[in-house]
């Protein structure tokens, strides 16, 4: 209205079903494409649908005759022939729709749908001469004055934005509108106005529009209409399954949702990093959200409990745990794609720990070899990570050995507000915690005269996952004798037989790196609280000339 464009491409959740008011007062929902022809057609003469697949549609005969009499009319200035009937081919509709569209004295609607099968996206030396004819069209009119000074509009659809290509993305006069998931209160009406004739539920309407957020609704209606043909009730289970393999599958494998089977209990040592991780989680849960971190890095050698105490952390926040799987592609575009497609499902669902394991590699700083992806990455999670409304719903917690490789800016606060560092057990007695909780976490039974501490005076250096591997090796030596009861003699032997990582300079390049991250100086060992910035930088210095190549 304001003549500032008369193109717009709507993104995001547009295969789901919308309220519509009818002019009785009731609401039915209906598609996207519905939903547009009935909207536009209040305030226009012809309104037009269009997709590679059915071709050229309207809603009513009487638009089709309308729309042909102006197309014919401007053909017929050209000198060319009347047309009967719309073509299928896009390459000869696009023309025809500029017709329409540019034509002053009719107001018209025209909707593409599934605009990323006409102008994909992709390297413009790859594209046929028909799609780069189809590209040239769209961006025609996306600067088209006739078009501009009408009051004539034209709406793209598509469910991603990263599938259409940049260049019509990218233009001046076209305005994106992004559609999100229903929210609550959207959920909340669709499930009252649902048929639950037949069907069962453990929980009333306002709990399954809270526990379905990040579904769509006609994800939601699915979830009935199984209810209804199975015979089964809606259980808080159930949903719960249903919303991951919905979500895991919307996303192709990209994310996978992670149920901890332990929190904090089953963690042993390390107290003052629990205790620091246990106040974020009581502010989530109190809704205190200037307490909650915007994003949280875990950095320390392998080995160190990173990943077991992130399952924790999310069980203690009750967050719902997803985590980042191998979104990078090959083809042009496709990473950046598979990233907006996981940063959408976060947005939806609300309330989500996000991991990103092995952060250096999924998110290190752009090599110069994969044509900018990397960097194009690492700028759309910044914008992600620096939106404020994110703050108490989305954590990101990254986890690395090598916070060198990650971007500077990326690791600055308000991205990530708390940086915790892990170092191997410093103690006998913390050695002694680990292996206690290990015994209950892998479910390893001992003789009543086993000395723990024995085997945490003989493992100086080792890692976690060192420790564990002692008990489990112990456990294969009892089993080699047809025992299930570990005794001293098996862990004395395992002990023995285990040898510790000896890559001792890189562990240690990996520790001061932890160190120089570090976000609070009472999370170091005692040994490092006393160094300053130029004494461990100074020393990382020293182990990256020592290690060359190896931390290139």
């Amino acid at each position: 209205m304001a003549g500032e464009s008369s193109m717009f491409l709507l993104h995001g959740n547009t295969r789901d079903v919308f309220p519509w008011t009818a002019e009785d007062g009731s609401v039915v929902h209906i598609g996207l494409r519905e939903f547009l022809e009935r909207f536009l057609s209040r305030s226009k003469d012809i309104v037009l649908t269009y997709n590679v697949s059915e071709g050229v549609g309207f809603p009513d005969k009487a638009m089709h005759g309308r729309c042909l009499n102006v197309v014919n009319a401007r053909r017929a200035i050209r000198g060319n022939d009347p047309l009967g009937a719309f073509p299928n081919q896009t390459s000869e509709v696009l023309p025809l729709l500029e017709m329409l569209v540019t034509n002053p004295t009719q107001r018209a609607a025209v909707i593409v749908d599934f605009v990323e099968m006409i102008v994909p996206m992709g390297g413009i030396s790859y594209m046929s001469d028909r799609d780069k004819a189809n590209l040239v069209a769209m961006q025609r009119w996306a600067s088209d004055p006739r078009l501009l000074g009408s009051d004539n509009l034209i709406v793209l659809v598509t469910e991603h934005l990263s599938d259409v290509h940049r260049r019509v993305v990218a233009s001046a006069q076209l305005a994106t509108v992004k559609i999100p998931l229903p929210s609550r209160e959207d959920r909340e009406a669709f499930i009252g106005g649902t048929d639950h004739q037949g069907v069962e539920a453990e929980m009333d309407d306002q709990a399954l529009a809270k526990i379905t957020a990040g579904l769509s609704l006609i994800q939601v209606q699915g979830l009935f209409r199984k209810a209804r043909q199975s015979g089964e009730p809606i259980l808080f289970r159930t949903v719960s399954q249903r919303k991951k393999s919905i979500i895991e599958r919307e996303c192709h494998g990209l994310v996978e949702f992670v149920d901890p089977a332990h929190d904090f209990d089953q963690v042993g040592g390390m107290e003052g990093l629990k205790a620091d991780l246990m106040r974020v989680a009581r502010a989530i849960k109190e809704g205190n959200t200037r307490r909650v971190p915007m994003g949280i890095l875990f950095v320390g050698p392998m080995g160190t409990g990173k990943t077991f105490i992130a399952e924790a952390f999310a069980a203690e926040s009750g967050l719902t745990c997803l985590k980042f799987k191998n979104f990078r592609e090959k083809w042009v575009g496709s990473t950046e794609g598979n990233l907006e497609k996981i940063l959408d499902v976060v947005e939806g669902l609300g309330f989500v720990l996000l991991i990103i394991d092995e952060a250096d590699r999924s998110m290190g700083a752009d090599s110069g070899g994969d044509g900018g992806t990397s960097s194009r990455v690492i700028a759309r999670l910044k914008e992600f990570m620096s939106d404020t409304s994110h703050r108490g719903r989305v954590v990101m917690l990254m986890m690395t050995n090598r916070p060198d490789k990650l971007d500077t800016d990326l690791k600055r606060p308000g991205r990530f507000d708390l940086k915790i560092p892990f170092f191997f057990p410093e103690t006998a007695s913390g050695r002694t915690s680990i292996l206690n909780a290990l015994l209950r976490k892998n479910k390893i039974v001992v003789a009543d005269d086993v000395d723990i501490s024995v085997v945490s005076g003989q493992t100086d250096g080792f890692s976690g996952a060192e420790l564990e591997a002692v008990l489990l090796a112990a456990v294969g030596v009892a089993n080699d004798d047809d025992r299930d009861v570990v005794e001293q003699s098996d862990l004395d032997k395992a002990t023995r037989d285990l040898i510790p990582s000896r890559d001792t300079r890189m562990l240690e390049y990996m520790e001061m790196l932890a160190v120089f991250e570090s976000s609070s100086r009472r999370m170091l060992p005692a040994r490092y609280q006393g160094l300053d910035t130029a004494d461990v930088q100074k020393r990382i210095d020293e182990l990256r000339q020592q290690l060359g190549h190896r931390v290139q």
